[in-house]
């Protein structure tokens, strides 16, 4: 049974595709997709059809119709409207964009190169946002992809830098994201005997092996409900010292000790997955917040501040 992340990116992908297509019969559309038949159908009929904007009259919601296992859909009215943005939800696209541009070299005049540079030019401006992300060499990543469009499993020699050591580990690949800069791949490691995610730019080498993947959705219930972006065993640890009325921005975040401190203040120790997180952390808590220690390079909080005002200055002015 596949999640409802999964779910809903296949049906995201499938609506667009369907619309073009002027039609797909079922079938199709669930080998297209890997997307099983019965599911499929459900979530067309019980998602798609209410999917719209207020008031939810006919004219504002999708349309999908079912017709001897042909699926046909509708964009509603409102499809057809101009997309106004504003400064944040532009930074927020062009940087997304500007991401998955840097790891696609098949053709740097593609559709998605041609639509960033409109939405550029509609700020007045052609230049690119500098995206950095890191990448262990140039083998390990296509090698760990391959290994996951094939089900097979990669050894991989990854090093720790809580632990400051390399371990050699086996691992069913599944997940790949980025996330501050960094890629990570994720799925079950046959070492810790639980679903993992490491940092591609610290795994110091990946073969490919010829065994299947046999634990794919056996991930334990910890690690289905936390939703983990890192291995929290293995992330350096930070301290941060922070208002006590300020907690709730710890809300839903991984902690391993809070302590009060003197003047209604906390103390919080928690796992912390690169420099930018524990900026970005500290600047949301806001002011009477600072880092105590951490295992960190590079902290910079007052920099990362003065160049998220910078950046949204510089965009609110060419808002669309």
């Amino acid at each position: 049974m596949i999640s409802a992340t999964e779910r809903m990116k296949r049906l995201v992908a499938a609506i667009p595709w369907i619309v073009a297509q002027d039609g797909a019969s079922l079938d199709e559309i669930s080998d297209r997709f890997d997307y099983p038949r019965d599911l499929l159908v459900a979530d067309l009929r019980e998602v798609v059809f209410f999917v719209g904007v207020p008031p939810y009259t006919p004219d504002t919601l999708i349309e999908v119709d079912i017709d001897d296992d042909l699926v046909y859909i509708s964009y509603a009215d409102w499809f057809s409207r101009p997309m106004k943005l504003t400064g944040g939800e532009l930074l927020a696209l062009l940087t997304a964009g500007e991401t998955a541009l840097a790891f696609d070299n098949h053709d740097e005049a593609g559709a998605l190169a041609r639509g960033l540079m409109k939405l550029r030019l509609a700020t007045g401006s052609d230049e690119s946002i500098d995206v950095q992300i890191a990448r262990s060499d140039e083998t390990s990543l296509p090698l760990i992809r391959q290994a996951a469009d094939d089900q097979v499993c990669v050894d991989i020699d990854h090093y720790s830098v809580a632990t400051n050591a390399v371990t050699t580990r086996r691992i069913e690949p599944t997940k790949f994201s980025v996330a501050e800069g960094n890629w990570y791949v994720g799925g079950y490691c046959h070492l810790a005997q639980d679903e993992r995610i490491f940092r591609v730019d610290r795994i110091r080498a990946a073969t490919a092996t010829s065994e299947p993947f046999t634990n794919t959705g056996e991930a334990t219930e910890s690690s289905q409900q936390s939703g983990e972006m890192f291995a929290l065993d293995e992330a350096p640890r930070a301290t941060i010292a922070m208002p006590e009325n300020r907690r709730r921005v710890l809300d839903g975040l991984t902690i391993d000790q809070a302590t009060p401190g003197a003047d209604e203040t906390l103390l919080v120790t928690l796992p912390a997955s690169s420099s930018r997180w524990l900026e970005q952390l500290v600047l949301r808590i806001g002011p009477g917040a600072s880092i105590v220690k951490s295992g960190l390079d590079d902290v910079d909080v007052a920099a990362a501040g003065a160049r998220m005002l910078d950046r949204y200055s510089a965009v609110g002015k060419a808002g669309v």
